[in-house]
């Protein structure tokens, strides 16, 4: 280039500008409609009020609509991002960015209050706590992978991509939701329905009709007519155990009596309020995170850029720190289902029944929930919601799990934010409150609804 210049002179030098200006023209483009016209704005020490702060009347208004929202979705367990965007958006009249990064921060705030009711609360059907730990902390680490993508794909793709994408998520999951609820409804009407029924029913009939018993209803049925030395009803069920059962059932009566003190255990360790096994996962899973937010937001180095040799390897390294965990949780969850099964321990209603194609269909599950909010700005419950009402999951304990998760992701993504100086620190200390008040008025004002 340089002898071909030197050569024809003033030519090269007009052919070397059009050809840079025709090649800066897609990144002219691009960033004239992307969030990168303001990467280089740092709204970390944004003032929340002031002369450069919020007006005082839109700061008004939008924090009671913060609480009306937060308090509202907390009712359904998801964060409420899908509507504090757009409130922060038009409301404040702060950049897209921004909107995003301080709903995040709202949505931890929400997390936190709603965590302080709900670690308390216990399983509706059985003798545990309400926040299934199982598949939150197997979730986390997809989730936590996700906000990684999400926000780096908040940074690079334009404004209206995210706007769209929002309104298409949002709608996609409100059609779900709102379907699998209709026929949720029905589904309950008819259980209503059925003991009047049955109670109007005349003496005698339909008894053909009940299914037969299971065989660990035989084998109880047998256990209970020897001890009761009745002969009609110990011989009657010995003779069945024999023909229909054979010597299966005296094995299988002496497996689960033999479990017995296995199945106290089981049940022992899960009745506990505070599982140590979970938290003592979830507290590496967040300081990696946090850890890492610090590093890439050249907190702890200032040159440790994207030109530093290890810049990219620290870059990645989440998906593989949390792939190993995410592995290890898919294995423990199956491993303590198959225990659960040995003891004689009947799964629950809505509980998740742990296998390698369950906890396959899970993992992009998570991912896609945390990049959707690192993403779009909302807590992620908005996609594992409908997720778990699909899966049937009792929907209390749904609620519930959502909630906790979203207080990590949640978290992560707020760290995140305030390490790249894309989210003003005044203004998250204020919104979070909101959040978290909104989170105690959310959980603690329907409460007396369910039942009813």
């Amino acid at each position: 280039l340089v002898l071909t210049g030197a050569s024809q002179g003033g030519l090269f030098e007009k052919r070397r500008k059009g050809s840079m200006a025709l090649a800066l023209l897609p990144q002219t483009a691009f960033a004239a409609c992307s969030n990168y016209s303001d990467s280089g704005v740092d709204h970390f020490n944004d003032p929340l009020f002031g002369d450069d702060g919020l007006s005082p009347a839109s700061l008004g208004v939008v924090t009671v609509l913060c609480w009306i929202i937060t308090s509202l979705a907390v009712s359904a367990g998801i964060g409420g991002g899908g509507l504090l965007v757009p409130l922060y958006f038009i409301g404040l009249d702060v950049p897209q960015t921004l909107a995003v990064a301080l709903s995040k921060g709202t949505i931890f705030g929400v997390a936190c209050g709603n965590f302080a009711f709900l670690w308390s609360q216990r399983h509706p059907h059985v003798d545990r706590p309400l926040i299934d730990y199982k598949t939150a902390v197997f979730m986390q680490g997809g989730e936590l992978m996700g906000v990684v993508l999400g926000v780096l794909f908040n940074l690079l793709l334009p404004q209206v991509v995210i706007i769209m994408l929002s309104a298409l998520v949002l709608g996609f999951n409100a059609y779900k939701t709102i379907k699998k609820g209709i026929a949720k409804r029905a589904a309950e009407t008819k259980a209503f329905a059925a003991p009047e029924k049955k109670a109007a029913r005349p003496a005698g009939a339909g008894e053909g009709d009940a299914p037969p018993p299971t065989l660990r209803q035989a084998v109880a049925l047998e256990a209970k007519g020897k001890e009761g030395g009745d002969g009609s009803t110990g011989d009657g069920a010995s003779e069945a155990g024999t023909s229909n059962v054979g010597s299966s059932a005296n094995l299988v009566a002496l497996d689960v009596q033999g479990n017995e003190a296995l199945k106290k255990k089981i049940l022992a360790a899960q009745a506990r309020r505070f599982q140590p096994w979970a938290w003592a996962l979830l507290g590496p899973m967040v300081t990696f995170f946090v850890v890492y937010s610090l590093l890439l937001g050249e907190i702890f180095d200032p040159d440790f850029t994207n030109c530093v040799v290890g810049y990219w390897p620290a870059y990645v390294s989440p998906f593989f720190f949390y792939g190993a965990t995410t592995l290890y949780m898919a294995r423990r969850n199956i491993a303590e289902g198959a225990r659960m099964l040995e003891a004689g321990i009947e799964p629950v209603a809505g509980d998740i029944v742990w296998s390698r194609k369950s906890a396959g269909m899970l993992v992009p599950a998570a991912v896609g929930a945390g990049a959707a909010a690192g993403l779009l700005g909302i807590g992620g419950g908005m996609i594992l919601g409908p997720i778990f009402v699909a899966l049937d999951f009792q929907p209390q304990v749904g609620t519930a799990t959502t909630g906790f998760m979203i207080l990590f992701t949640a978290m992560g993504g707020t760290v995140k934010y305030l390490t790249i100086g894309k989210l003003s620190w005044q203004m998250f200390l204020w919104f979070a409150a909101v959040g978290a008040v909104g989170g105690q008025t959310g959980q603690r004002l329907p409460r007396g609804g369910i039942p009813r």
